[in-house]
């Protein structure tokens, strides 16, 4: 049922059950269960009849992510101390992992001018192995695990002895950065967000546009990111449940 709602895209917002049978390959009587018991909930609704698109419940449910998310209330405060000592444009923003992508969970703007919409974008389906939000997000993963992934979304394997050499680097330096990649003009410094125990609970990212002073930009964001990162890890044992 709830790969009904992978079929809502901002190419592609409305669907019909007849539309989604073809596309799911299911019989209409099943998608239309699917179809029934997701806007009994409000996940999708009829904006017309017959015609369905992406529901207020998600709404609801968004908002009670922001609030009870451990990694987004941990970083909030340090986003926002850290994003005054930048004049802007820019993001500073806060990803996990999500399936086979990075995923913007929660972004905050530096200054008060707009920066443009990129591939990490709050939402979208971002790439785990082009640019640094991502190589942060890896860096602290078992490699195989990593390989693992990379060969659902990837095939080459020159370009993954690359990615491990990249994986190794962040590793050495404590943080990520990149230039251009993915988005043309933008200067990306990454930073990954640890969690007690295995595994890795993000990455702190700050967006600049990229220019001539892309080296001191890159020095001056990643002590930044070192200290918000301590201070999240600190709020988030502070949180913590006993």
């Amino acid at each position: 049922m709830l790969s009904v709602m992978d079929l809502f895209t901002p190419d592609r917002p409305e669907w019909t059950v007849e539309q989604a049978c073809a596309a799911m390959g299911q019989s209409e009587s099943t998608v239309y269960r699917h179809f029934r018991s997701l806007a009994a909930v409000g996940l999708i609704f009829s904006v017309r009849p017959g015609r369905y698109l992406l529901g207020p419940g998600i709404i609801h449910y968004e908002r009670q992510l922001r609030l009870s998310d451990p990694l987004i209330r941990a970083a909030e405060p340090a986003v926002i101390k850290m994003a005054a000592e930048y004049t802007g444009p820019g993001l500073i923003f806060v990803s996990r992992i999500y399936r086979d992508y990075a995923m913007t969970m929660h972004e905050h703007r530096i200054g008060a001018e707009p920066f443009p919409e990129g591939a990490f974008a709050r939402g979208r389906l971002a790439p785990l192995f082009r640019g640094a939000p991502g190589l942060a997000l890896i860096s602290l993963l078992e490699v195989r695990a990593v390989r693992s992934i990379y060969q659902r979304v990837e095939s080459d394997d020159v370009e993954w002895l690359a990615i491990k050499r990249r994986m190794r680097a962040v590793r050495e330096l404590g943080y990520a950065a990149s230039v251009d990649e993915p988005d043309p003009g933008v200067l990306h410094v990454s930073i990954p967000l640890k969690q007690d125990g295995p595994g890795i609970a993000g990455s702190l990212t700050v967006a600049l546009a990229s220019g001539p002073d892309n080296a001191a930009a890159i020095e001056k964001s990643a002590a930044l990111l070192a200290v918000a990162a301590e201070e999240i890890a600190l709020q988030a044992r502070k949180e913590a449940p006993e």
